[in-house]
């Protein structure tokens, strides 16, 4: 019998729920907390756990890569009442199965329900068997997912979308895709869709004839004909100037392929791969990228998360580039000091896995000859993020309301004093946090919902009932 953790403040919805999944013959476990779904998630055997967003001790979809990452690696439905497009979307980008608003009919739970049960009934346990794979693999669920999206995509021939922020790994996973796959022997051709210059885009990517344009004395085979048999991988596809990607489009229908003022088209047999660190669907719905080549485009789709969101992670890719830089260096196994993997452990990494594999290697060019690492081998910009925010961190612990700490046990003949209600505590706390927001986006409204994970409308809402403003 399959089983379903169902993590939810409110009794009346925990109890329909709880009948929901028992009328399907699953067994049903409840948890009124965050922190103690998480504890029954690390401790028991759960297929999928019903996620409440908005609890008493935090939000849920901060929590989606934690549960995941149980041993069983259950599946999660987001369930709330605060639901809105944006927040399915913020959902779905974290790796929950679902996503469905309350109040839960029996019509809407069974098809998800189901769904994922049947799911993991079939799916194999892993996809990496056989899959080389030569970068830092780290553990988070996410991360995990898109090296198994990658080993499935190896065995295909289906265009592959890549999406990340800068430095989480796009050309890495892309090559990755391309040696494990049956045109490993044939070439890997990576294009900067963001160096080709304008004018020279279409005849550096489909090749030109000798008297083309002033300066073509001889015919050159463009770098689509360099990748026949191949891969070829666009990186920063969204960079494609519009005219260049109408033309490129005609190519991936026909696989052929006509050189800038040439007569004929020759076939081309190729492997396509993209990258992006930019929205494609924005940008269509813009008029900026065509949308029938997204269409073509994301075959398979693989978002790398950023490594703000798998901080478990961190200490893991460093000491991997830690080992592969003192082996380029010649230099003797190190280890990194506690002092350090703590400030490493608090940055925020905005330049992702490229950020932590720079800042290792310059980490063991300052401390070439010395067995440990220290913070005084590390960026001072690190360090000095690193202590600005444990200063915030210390300011808002002494600004928040007493009943945030655990007071002194009374005397055994005092009563115990009265906290607030909780609705005045979430207020106080909303408010600090909305505030640290304020200031760690720089007030910046697409920043402030980036880092949140709620919606533009929803945030608007939350800071007009605190009398708080953004800039924009």
């Amino acid at each position: 019998m399959g089983s379903v953790l169902i993590i939810d403040d409110d009794l009346p919805i925990r109890e329909a729920l709880s009948r929901v999944v028992e009328s399907l013959g699953l067994n049903a476990e409840e948890s009124p907390s965050l922190r103690e779904g998480l504890r029954k998630a690390r401790s028991g055997n759960y297929d999928v756990v019903l996620l409440d967003v908005r609890l008493p001790d935090g939000n849920g979809l901060d929590a989606i890569g934690e549960l995941q990452s149980a041993q069983s690696r259950p599946e999660v439905i987001v369930i709330t009442g605060w639901g809105d497009p944006d927040g399915a979307e913020a959902a779905m980008r974290r790796g929950a199965w679902d996503y469905i608003e309350k109040p839960p009919t029996l019509k809407a739970m069974t098809g998800p329900l189901l769904s994922a049960m049947a799911y993991r009934g079939s799916r194999p346990r892993s996809s990496l068997g056989g899959f080389a794979w030569d970068g830092a693999a780290g553990q988070h669920p996410g991360r995990m997912a898109c090296l198994e999206q990658a080993a499935r995509a190896a065995r295909s021939e289906a265009a592959v979308l890549i999406t990340g922020e800068t430095g989480t790994g796009k050309e890495l996973f892309a090559r990755a895709i391309h040696a494990n796959s049956r045109r490993a022997t044939g070439p890997f051709v990576p294009v900067d869709c963001a160096a080709l210059p304008s004018t020279l885009a279409e005849s550096l990517l489909f090749g030109s004839e000798r008297g083309a344009y002033t300066g073509a004395d001889r015919p050159r085979e463009g770098l689509i004909l360099q990748a026949h048999g191949g891969t070829l991988f666009l990186d920063e596809v969204g960079e494609l100037p519009l005219d260049v990607q109408k033309t490129f489009l005609r190519t991936l229908q026909e696989r052929k392929v006509r050189p800038v003022g040439g007569p004929v088209e020759r076939p081309c047999d190729f492997r396509l791969l993209a990258a992006t660190h930019r929205d494609l669907d924005a940008m269509a719905e813009a008029g900026e990228f065509r949308e029938d080549l997204l269409f073509r485009l994301r075959g398979m789709v693989i978002a790398l998360p950023p490594v703000r969101e798998q901080p478990g992670d961190v200490l893991t890719f460093a000491a991997h580039f830690l080992d592969q830089a003192c082996a380029r260096h010649g230099a003797a196994p190190k280890r990194i000091s506690p002092a350090a993997e703590a400030a490493l452990t608090a940055y925020s990494w905005p330049g992702n896995i490229r950020e932590i594999q720079n800042v290792v290697e310059g980490m063991v060019a300052l401390g070439l000859e010395e067995p440990e690492l220290h913070p005084v081998h590390l960026p001072v910009h690190l360090r000095i993020q690193v202590a600005r925010g444990q200063m915030r961190d210390r300011e808002i612990q002494l600004q928040a309301p007493s009943a945030a700490h655990s007071p002194p046990p009374p005397p055994e003949t005092d009563l115990p004093s009265t906290p607030p209600t909780l609705k005045v505590y979430r207020q106080a706390m909303d408010r600090l946090y909305l505030e640290r927001l304020l200031d760690e986006s720089g007030a910046n409204p697409r920043e402030a919902c980036r880092i949140s994970g709620l919606s533009r409308s929803r945030l608007y809402a939350l800071l007009k009932e605190h009398g708080l403003r953004l800039s924009g």
